[in-house]
């Protein structure tokens, strides 16, 4: 969305608290050019490397600390526990600076406690940084998509598939950067510091193409969102009322003070954040149990055992940057469904072939059972986050950060139940929570998907009747 107005009456009114705020952001472009477009896939690329990058050296952590499957996985979960409380504190963030600059800002440093984390001397250390580390990946998380999905309006056309395809291609880079290094003995502690530096430097290099601020103008080029509140601002008819005509920062009526979820709204959000979960199951699996899978399951070597997360994000890549023409294609519901019934497919044909087969046949399947259940993911969470980006009433980032919250709680929850089956069941059986995720998926995406808003909405909810 686009102003009209020249740029200079864009400061008219809004007001002086709302603009000492954002005084780092004002001069920022906030045109519908490429230049965005960049400052966005630079984020996401740099933060799926990131965590591709570490994802192929967990068994030699793991190994490293001496850490039962149990505790390994009651470690892991010390990440998307930060994440939560992480996902809170985004929307404050935002309100003082754009979302552009909180997703670099918090790029930058979740790069660094990525590099720390090969440096962990205890297993506690070990859990605090991945505790850290998800605070800054969840805000991170977070305040980039919402830089996408204001980027994919002022574009007019769908782009957030394409931007979380490019996430997959970072991931994907990252972990065969890592897996190379597993490959030939380097130390993850140097690994994990060359790609520190490469995904800050590329987070870095999107500050002075993001986005500026969030706005909706009117045609005088006032300032809506940091209008003043609806019961102190006077409107039109107020200044009619009194004789005197109205002023350009008074000439359309005021927004509807925006809120915080809740009702129909919060129902919406969650369970927009539970159908997002069951994609996360498979997303959760490649990135902390696929490397110790093929490893005990299929004991291959420490350089292939990451391949089976290279399956699950090359194939959630394919996915990503089809997704888009699928969905208008055949619909979003179709797609979903279709989805679903893949990561069953793909997940089954895991379980199966983990029992009959053996050697280079079982590896196979293996990996062609993941690089299935990847594209069933492909279009979920990208679909799912529109979804909550739709829900009307709401300040910026508050119904992804729901969203988000719910989806870390997910997180948080998933690597000690795969803990506990890996311990008490074995490790075969840890891909089994992917099927009831999968026929979870394919439940559940006529009720959801069929309410989101789609690739084509162009406007906000809530700022269309002040446009």
């Amino acid at each position: 969305m686009t102003s009209t107005s020249p740029p200079g009456d864009r400061g008219a009114g809004i007001t002086a608290g709302a603009d000492h705020d954002h005084d780092d952001d004002n001069a920022v472009s906030t045109d519908p050019a490429p230049r965005p477009i960049a400052a966005t896939g630079l984020l996401f690329a740099a933060n799926g490397a990131i965590f591709g990058a570490i994802v192929p050296r967990l068994p030699d952590l793991k190994d490293a600390l001496e850490l039962s499957p149990a505790l390994f996985g009651l470690a892991m979960a010390c990440y998307p526990a930060g994440a939560l409380f992480g996902g809170l504190l985004t929307p404050v963030l935002m309100r003082r600076r754009s979302d552009g600059a909180v997703a670099v800002g918090t790029m930058i440093a979740a790069s660094v406690v990525a590099a720390l984390v090969g440096f962990s001397p205890v297993v506690a250390v070990f859990a605090g940084l991945l505790l850290l580390f998800g605070v800054c990946d969840a805000i991170t998380d977070v305040s980039m998509n919402a830089h996408g999905i204001r980027v994919q309006l002022r574009h007019g056309r769908s782009l957030i598939n394409r931007f979380h395809a490019v996430w997959s291609l970072g991931a994907v880079l990252g972990a065969a950067g890592g897996s190379l290094s597993a490959g030939f003995g380097a130390p993850v502690q140097v690994q994990m510091i060359g790609a520190a530096i490469v995904c800050a430097a590329a987070a870095a290099a999107a500050y002075p193409l993001r986005l500026g601020p969030p706005v909706a103008e009117d045609e005088y080029g006032r300032d809506l969102d940091r209008a003043h509140d609806t019961d102190t601002a006077p409107t039109r008819n107020d200044a009619a009322a009194h004789g005197a005509a109205p002023s350009p920062a008074q000439s359309v009526d005021p927004v509807v003070r925006r809120r915080l979820p809740g009702g129909r709204a919060l129902v919406l959000l969650v369970a927009l954040g539970l159908f997002a979960c069951c994609a996360e199951i498979v997303e959760d699996f490649a990135q902390t149990w696929s490397a110790l899978y093929l490893r005990d399951v299929a004991a291959v070597g420490a350089g292939v055992a990451g391949l089976g997360f290279i399956a699950v994000q090359g194939m959630q890549l394919i996915g990503r940057l089809t997704g888009d023409r699928l969905v208008e294609g055949f619909g979003a519901i179709r797609v979903g469904r279709m989805g679903g019934g893949c990561v069953v497919l793909g997940a089954g044909a895991a379980l199966t072939g983990s029992f009959v087969l053996d050697g280079p046949a079982m590896v196979a399947v293996l990996l062609a059972g993941f690089a299935v259940a990847g594209w069933g993911i492909a279009t979920i969470i990208p679909g799912a986050m529109v979804g909550a980006d739709s829900v009307p009433g709401l300040p910026d980032g508050a119904g992804l950060a729901v969203l988000n919250w719910v989806m870390r709680l997910g997180f948080l929850l998933a690597p000690p139940l795969v803990g506990q089956i890996a311990e008490h069941v074995g490790m075969r059986w840890t891909v089994a929570p992917m099927v009831a995720g999968g026929l979870l998926i394919a439940l559940l995406a006529g009720p959801l998907l069929g309410r989101s808003a789609g690739p084509d909405r162009t406007t906000r909810p809530g700022r269309e009747a002040a446009a």
